[in-house]
């Protein structure tokens, strides 16, 4: 099965109890995963906000510091699930001394790093002044004599200058130290200047340069002896009790999520109250579960409700029911899609299931190639083996089966279009008065086949995937004589028919569009009348504006028939907009513009043909330069060899670039199609997405009651 074609039914719940046991409720709510809680908002008489429990400091704390230990560890879980009871056993105290010693270990690991880095810059600083071999102690710290020590741009004023009596200068390359009497300080000190000093702060230290370096390294390779013993004891530590640390951490994430529930909740001095929603298919198990810990639980399904236009300026507070996905089955990939755009509302048709055809269909008409389809195909597969978990990884699994899908339809086109990576391989027919004798083949309408040429042999095998090796002929003969043929060649001679399907196509996805929404207009919109003169009016304006265009292009006439369709749906369009508020006057201006608006509509479904003659265009112009060069380097020998070898690199490139634009730009192209043109025929994204309340374990199996 697909999925289910609506959003399910979901009611509201009351449940009311003793504020002792809010705790004991929310365990409940959390492990069902199954009410979606109205977040309290402080505006009701006698009511308070509820506070987290009392142990939420200290989860918040516990939580932090494991979250730290497993990302600085990189510590992994384990690959089936902890019963919850086991899990408790595992964060016991000892459990847990033995992971503050551990953080313990990061803490000094820190430290260590600061005390290297400092003892890095220190030696990079006492290198630089070694060459003087003056005591570190002697080269500051003076009361009475001024010291200047740093480098210079140039020294030549220090050494050619004579110095006072008092003063004593050592020059060294570029490094320079100065010492004189605190009256020629001043004087020194701008001469340096002028020769570009810049200072070094001396460290602290006694006695020579050299044996602090070696004192200053041998203390690093104590560091990093220290560093390498607490870093080999958190990996023995990792490997014994990291499946243990990362359970632990999810329990401890299910126990503060759960602490932090009540300020979503109502509360008294003595009571609570718990607003929210929960779908019909659950509730009896919800309403059981709660039973024992509520004095009072209350549920009431609701059910969309028809719209009338003399309530249009009723407005209620009451907060709208969440949407939640029906099961969807093999279409609950595209839940991507439909959340991309938002939930639409309480009730109506959900497009989920209908997207599961449409979007494939879209995309594989457009990118249409074998071997670009078994690419995209395995890339999916690639996605959904990495993350084999259906609990923990579900929208990157969606996204991974949505490839798979659309790798189908890519797969399927491109043999209908007889194209392997830009090749088309299957023959084509020649026209009706080429010679019989000129042919292979012939057929009855006077018409030969010709062998494709220019493809590889390891493509044109392909024919034989096909009845009488491709060579057939099938017509499909569509309204006013359009006619479909196959063979079909989108790249060298049948462009016409694909924009004519792509506009057949279109035709029928809006109009599956405007029934839709007049299914949801009789269901829960306006009734009969909303469903008449909103949505079945457009389906009257396309089939007869259909009709009246065609026979305006084709036979230069007017199809009355078709005038009049189109008449009548404007009728009834005006009475639409009257509907909704608008004078006769405007109606009668905005309701023609607006059907010419569902022409723009429509051909814009032609990007259907348009986006795929550009990718495979990219792959037909490398197959028809790079690997036909790379072909006849390689039969050239010799030098031919290497430039054989490069073209055929790079018609790799190319087909690799094909590939991954024909992911990109069709995706796009499919998407709006569906969100622009189709969704908007019907859709109402309004809603609000169902979340059920409650952590979402990854190691721990939890029951659905504690």
């Amino acid at each position: 099965m697909s999925g289910e074609y609506t959003n399910k039914k979901v009611g509201r719940l009351i449940a009311a109890g003793s504020r002792s046991a809010i705790d004991d409720v929310v365990s409940v709510i959390s492990r069902l995963k199954a009410v979606h809680i109205n977040d309290y908002a402080d505006d009701e008489e006698g009511f308070a906000l509820g506070t987290p429990s009392s142990r939420n400091d200290i989860l918040g704390s516990q939580v932090s510091t494991y979250r730290a230990i497993v990302t600085q560890t990189g510590a992994s879980g384990p690959t089936e699930t902890v019963p919850l009871n086991e899990a408790r056993s595992i964060v016991d105290d000892d459990f847990t001394s033995s992971v503050q010693q551990i953080m313990q270990s990061f803490t000094r690991i820190g430290q260590i790093e600061d005390e290297i880095k400092a003892n890095e810059a220190g030696i990079e600083i006492l290198t630089v002044l070694e060459p003087l071999g003056i005591d570190l102690d002697l080269l500051g710290g003076y009361t009475s004599i001024a010291s200047f020590v740093g480098t210079c741009s140039s020294t030549s004023a220090i050494t050619d200058m004579k110095l006072p009596d008092d003063a004593y200068a050592e020059v060294v390359d570029d490094l320079v130290a100065v010492f004189c009497s605190k009256q020629h300080g001043a004087m020194m000190s701008s001469i340096l200047e002028s020769s570009g000093f810049q200072a070094i702060e001396i460290p602290e230290g006694r006695g020579s340069i050299s044996s602090i370096i070696n004192a200053a390294n041998l203390a690093r390779s104590e560091l990093d002896e220290e560093r390498q013993e607490i870093q080999s004891k958190i990996s023995a530590w990792t490997e014994e009790n990291g499946t243990q640390l990362c359970v632990g951490l999810e329990l401890l994430e299910l126990d503060f999520s759960e602490s932090e529930a009540p300020v979503k909740i109502a509360v008294t001095d003595h009571t609570f109250v718990i607003d929210g929603w929960i779908t019909d298919d659950r509730s009896e198990e919800v309403i059981d579960a709660l039973s024992p810990y509520c004095t009072y639980t209350e549920y009431e399904a609701v059910r969309p409700t028809i719209f009338h236009h003399d309530h249009e300026g009723e407005h209620t507070t009451e907060p709208k029911p969440p949407v939640a996905f029906g099961d969807h089955q093999t279409s609950a990939p595209m839940e991507l899609l439909t959340d991309a755009i938002g939930r639409s509302e309480y009730g109506r048709m959900d497009p989920t299931v209908f997207m599961l055809f449409s979007y494939p269909l879209f995309f594989g008409l457009m990118l249409g190639d074998m071997a670009y389809g078994l690419l995209t195909i395995s890339l999916g597969l690639l996605i959904r083996r990495a993350f084999p978990s259906d609990k923990t990884d579900q929208l990157t699994r969606y996204f991974g089966m949505l490839l798979v899908y659309i790798g189908l339809a890519t797969v399927f086109f491109g043999y209908m279009y007889g194209e392997f990576a830009g090749f088309e391989f299957l023959p084509h027919i020649e026209s009706q008065y080429t010679t019989e004798a000129a042919c292979k083949y012939t057929w009855t309408h006077d018409a030969c086949f010709k062998d494709a040429y220019d493809v590889p042999s390891w493509v044109s095998w392909m024919t034989a995937l096909y009845p009488n090796g491709g060579k057939i002929h099938y017509v499909l003969d569509l309204p006013y004589s359009l006619t479909f043929a196959f063979p079909f060649h989108r790249v060298s001679s049948d462009l016409m028919n694909l924009i004519v399907i792509a506009i057949y196509i279109g035709i029928f996805h809006l109009m599956v569009g405007f029934l839709l929404g007049a299914i949801d207009e009789v269901r829960v919109g306006h009734g009969w009348q909303g469903a008449l003169y909103g949505k079945v009016s457009w389906m009257i304006i396309m089939v007869g504006g259909f009709l009246f265009c065609y026979d305006f292009y084709k036979e230069d006439s007017i199809n009355m028939p078709g005038l009049a369709l189109v008449s009548l749906g404007l009728v009834f369009l005006v009475i639409h907009l009257m509907q909704e508020g608008l004078p006769l006057a405007i109606s009668l201006i905005l309701a023609p513009i607006e059907a010419i608006g569902l022409l723009s509509s429509t051909l814009s479904y032609i990007r259907l043909f348009a986006v795929g003659i550009v990718g495979v265009k990219i792959a037909y112009a490398g197959n028809d330069m790079l690997y036909s060069a790379a072909m006849d380097g390689f039969s050239d020998g010799g030098l031919g060899i290497l430039i054989g070898a490069v073209a055929l690199l790079g018609w790799f490139g190319v087909q690799l670039f094909a590939w991954v634009l024909g992911l990109v730009s069709p995706n796009i192209h499919a998407v709006r199609l569906h969100f622009v043109e189709w969704m908007k025929q019907f859709y109402l994204a309004e809603g609000e997405p169902f979340e059920a309340f409650g952590f979402k374990e990854r190691y721990i199996e939890v029951d659905n009651t504690p």
